[in-house]
């Protein structure tokens, strides 16, 4: 036994039903994405570790401690969507033919934390990427997608914080008022957060331990907004309530990523506990040109799959085809099997026992396996050309001829999803 692998700790395995679910979840995303014009990209798991200092910056936890690298070489594996979405869009010039667009994304992101609840080395982001506007109707757009995929899985009490960061020079006042409030408490700070105040001091917001949550507080943030952007944060606030979302103003939100200005948001779930987000995001108006693009706004958010699942139930098992075909006798096997090839293509999710079971014990697996409808060919079913339709739920069985039973197999299976 001590032979036995196990997996990478900090990753997950998903097998059904926690893979169905997972999958639900994406597919309901997807849907909600069509709706709003996203359009999907599918990028590479491997980066220029280049590409996440420049875009995330160099000072922040991510680049310099939790980037998987490949040995002797400078890539890594992603840790996050939207630098990886900008460099995509400035390589491919997409902005040459399209002055707008969004994008959405799903996949595995990987980082170097200390694995905890709903915190993973290798996670999953379903995410969404808005470039070429500076439109706050556009965040409040952004924002909606965001919510909609999270009711859409069936996850209630999310809510919806808020705050604005305000352009470049904005920034560089908040960071000033902050260097110099949190100065004065330098002790109370961990030492991560005390070389944060010189290196930066908006990652001292972020920081999850509890002696630098309560020094961070007691400080006062007031009047760092520009009149441009204190007008597009109202603006937003005032749309997203005549929209119907619910929100709570969080003067001290920032975001993990140096690139965000202006609204930054979080999406959180107390039944999360410390790690309480279930996804975040913001808009970006200097990312693209930093990284050699044109100077143009946008807006995106990531949600984590891995902390939607924790907050909805165990899914019940479900069977995992609609028909099983069952038979009497190894004489009959290949009359069971041009059997359920025919089901097949009529669409029908149908499965065979491959280990030579008794009837009784197919049935028995059919019963178990809650598989609704059994077909059960046998010599007297062959020599009158006819198949044996059992409901299972309701202990009911019918005769039908050969020719008919796969419309009849059909109409009863897509009857019962109605």
């Amino acid at each position: 036994m001590s032979n036995l692998f196990h997996s990478v700790r900090g990753t997950s395995d998903f097998y059904p039903p926690q893979s169905i679910l997972f999958e639900n979840i994406t597919k309901k995303a997807k849907r909600i994405f069509s709706i709003f014009g996203y359009e999907q990209l599918i990028l590479p798991h491997l980066e220029e570790d280049g590409l996440f200092k420049k875009g995330i910056g160099e000072v922040t936890d991510i680049t310099q401690r939790q980037m998987f690298k490949v040995a002797g070489k400078d890539i890594v594996l992603r840790p996050e969507g939207t630098a990886q979405i900008a460099r995509s869009y400035i390589e491919n010039s997409i902005y040459k033919h399209r002055d707008f667009c969004k994008f959405y994304y799903t996949g595995s992101m990987f980082r170097g934390e200390r694995p905890q609840k709903g915190r993973l080395r290798e996670f999953h982001h379903i995410g969404a990427e808005a470039i070429g506007s500076n439109s706050f109707y556009l965040d409040a757009e952004v924002i909606e997608v965001a919510m909609r995929i999270i009711e859409s899985a069936g996850i209630e009490g999310a809510v919806l914080k808020i705050n604005s960061l305000g352009c470049v020079k904005d920034k560089d006042k908040l960071s000033s008022l902050i260097k110099e409030q949190l100065s004065l408490k330098s002790g109370q700070l961990c030492d991560d957060c005390r070389r944060r105040i010189v290196t930066n001091p908006l990652r001292v917001l972020d920081c999850k331990k509890e002696r630098c949550r309560d020094a961070v507080s007691s400080i006062k943030i007031d009047n760092y907004l520009c009149d441009s952007c204190y007008e597009h944060f109202h603006s937003l606030l005032k749309l997203l309530s005549e929209m119907g979302i619910s929100y709570v103003y969080e003067p001290l939100l920032v975001r993990g990523l140096d690139y965000y200005t202006n609204t930054v948001f979080e999406i959180t779930s107390k039944r999360l506990g410390s790690q309480d987000a279930i996804g975040a995001g913001g808009r970006y108006n200097n990312l693209i040109k930093s990284l050699g693009g044109p100077d143009i706004g946008a807006v995106g958010f990531a949600l984590g799959v891995e902390r939607m699942l924790l907050l909805l139930p165990k899914p019940e098992e479900k069977p995992s085809a609609d028909v099983l075909v069952a038979y009497t006798s190894d004489y009959v096997y290949k009359d069971a099997y041009d059997i359920l090839r025919k089901l097949r293509n009529y669409g029908v999710s149908s499965v065979i026992d491959y280990k030579n079971k008794s009837l009784k014990a197919q049935l028995k697996w059919a019963q178990k396996a809650g598989i609704p409808y059994v077909v059960i060919i046998g010599d007297e079913e062959l020599k009158k050309s006819c198949v044996i339709i059992r409901n299972m739920r309701e202990s009911i069985q019918q005769e039908a001829a050969i020719g008919d039973f796969p419309e009849i197999i059909k109409n009863l299976t897509q009857g019962s999803k109605e």
